[in-house]
């Protein structure tokens, strides 16, 4: 780098483009995908050293040669490509010619690829956030194999929500047995202990969270749960203080479970159960219940998971899409067994409050 300090004493420098290492291609889960040419600007030592934190900011040159291709792919970051020469075209969620002088915005979500014309193509890629490839072996992308994995994953996991949506706990809700104040109250006390372990269990995600992007994301879901114990426990029905709290093995066995797995999966895992099971089964269940039950629980408890429950899955759906196609094959047998224990915890509730 050539370098000269101005008034200030700060140095100004010139970086060729060729003193930046290159990389053309990475892997992800034993796939190669071509990238053309890409030179991240962190990989030299005096640019990282200008540049704003890695978290915040990254910056690349990028290039596809006559007839390259970049897959068709998404990320879950906000994106710009500034293109100076050659053109190519734009392929994905839409699909048109690009040149010098053209910007493609890309938001976090958006398929999108390249393929360059006989010039070849020529820009910068600018990524709000951390960079897609600073870390080639840890690429910040799923390709086009990996985001119908993503799909499939997600249409799985809809059928799940259907499933749960018939099982019995909603014949309960609809066949009037709630009218009866004491069969009411069972079902609230013992559905207590399961909103009880739901505080429980966003604690103990917390506390063993190591990546700082789910950290982030986790904490900010966690401190817009609390207190919701105290609204469903805030009944219209007299209750006696004095009275102990209502215990049953089988549900908190159950509730348990979820905490525990918060302790033993790595983040991506915990997010998928919280975000795609527990928070889709809530929506289902809290718009299902909130027309019995509404009038004997404090109103603020439905409206806040009825207006939120949905927002809370989306977040999940986006967690997910960092991973590859064999963590997705995982993440269906977790998510399995995680719908197969919501489904057990209902039935234990259609129990108890039938046999009050």
């Amino acid at each position: 780098m050539t370098t000269v300090a101005n008034e200030r004493d700060v140095l100004c420098g010139v970086v060729p483009r060729e003193a930046i290492p290159a990389i053309r291609s990475v892997e992800q889960d034993g796939v190669v995908h071509a990238l053309g040419e890409l030179r991240d600007f962190r990989w030299h030592q005096a640019l990282a050293g200008f540049l704003p934190p890695s978290s915040e900011f990254a910056i690349s040159w990028v290039r596809l040669n006559s007839g390259e291709q970049l897959d068709t792919h998404v990320h879950p970051i906000q994106s710009m490509m500034i293109f100076f020469e050659g053109w190519g075209t734009l392929d994905g969620d839409i699909t048109r010619q690009v040149a010098g002088g053209d910007v493609v915005v890309v938001p976090p979500g958006c398929h999108h690829g390249f393929v360059a014309g006989p010039e070849g193509l020529s820009g910068v890629s600018i990524q709000f956030g951390a960079g897609l490839y600073t870390i080639p072996e840890e690429p910040r992308v799923l390709f086009a194999d990996e985001s119908s994995s993503h799909a499939r994953l997600l249409a799985w996991n809809r059928e799940r929500i259907e499933e749960f949506g018939q099982l019995p706990v909603f014949d309960l809700l609809a066949d009037g047995t709630l009218e009866d104040a004491h069969k009411r109250k069972r079902y609230q006390d013992a559905l207590q202990i399961w909103v009880d372990g739901n505080q429980t269990l966003l604690f103990s995600r917390q506390a063993s969270v190591r990546d700082p992007l789910f950290e982030r994301v986790f904490f900010g879901h966690m401190t817009e749960e609390l207190g919701h114990d105290a609204l469903h426990a805030d009944r219209a029905d007299v209750v006696d203080s004095d009275e102990p709290p209502f215990r049953d093995a089988i549900m908190e066995a159950i509730t348990d479970w979820f905490a525990h797995q918060m302790f033993v999966l790595d983040d991506v895992e915990k997010a998928a159960i919280v975000h795609l099971v527990i928070e889709n089964a809530s929506s289902v269940y809290h718009r299902k219940a909130m027309p019995v039950l509404a009038k004997y629980l404090n109103n603020n408890y439905f409206e806040l998971h009825v207006e939120a429950d949905d927002e809370h899955a989306a977040i999940g759906e986006e967690l997910v899409r960092k991973v590859g196609p064999r963590t997705y094959e995982r993440l269906e047998q977790v998510l399995g067994q995680a719908w197969t224990m919501i489904g057990a915890m209902t039935h234990r509730l259609v129990e108890l409050t039938r046999a009050a």
